[in-house]
């Protein structure tokens, strides 16, 4: 396996973590699964209606960010499904649902940053903002626990 992606599952801070939280993993995969399930439905609609308005703004000239826009849209929403699939995953007590979680949010921040590139203004200070969430809900996937697994001391 690749090493950055080694690094990425098993970072060094995941033996023992700065912050010790026993977080059940099957409970924070069914709110993943819960979450994810919702906002990939959300999201599914926004792709769709900036569809129907890239057509408007490529008459203004400006269709190559909102092409960026787009792109950027369907990586997140791709991660924002995987995300999903693997805290439904997690919720069933399957170890690899934590793997497909963290390759789901590290897709959703990478989307991020393609929109955030392709936004009119200030789009990167809110993927900062994001980003910094979205490191929140790896730590918690990180330092989470099934229960056949011992608890954070």
């Amino acid at each position: 396996m690749d090493t950055r992606l080694d690094a990425l599952l098993n970072p060094p801070f995941a033996k023992d973590p700065p912050v010790k939280l026993n977080v059940p993993a099957k409970t924070l995969g069914g709110i993943y699964a819960i979450l994810g399930a919702i906002a990939a439905l959300f999201g599914l609609f926004g792709v769709f209606a900036l569809l129907g308005l890239s057509g408007y703004v490529a008459v203004a000239g400006v269709g190559s960010l909102i092409f960026l826009i787009l792109i950027g849209s369907l990586i997140a929403e791709a991660g924002t499904v995987m995300a999903a699939w693997g805290g439904y995953r997690m919720y069933q007590a399957d170890r690899g649902g934590k793997k497909l979680v963290i390759y789901g949010l590290a897709l959703n921040a990478l989307g991020g940053l393609v929109t955030a590139l392709g936004s009119f203004g200030g789009g990167l200070s809110g993927w900062i903002v994001g980003l910094a969430f979205t490191f929140v809900l790896y730590y918690l996937v990180i330092i989470s626990r099934f229960e056949d697994e011992t608890k954070l001391a």
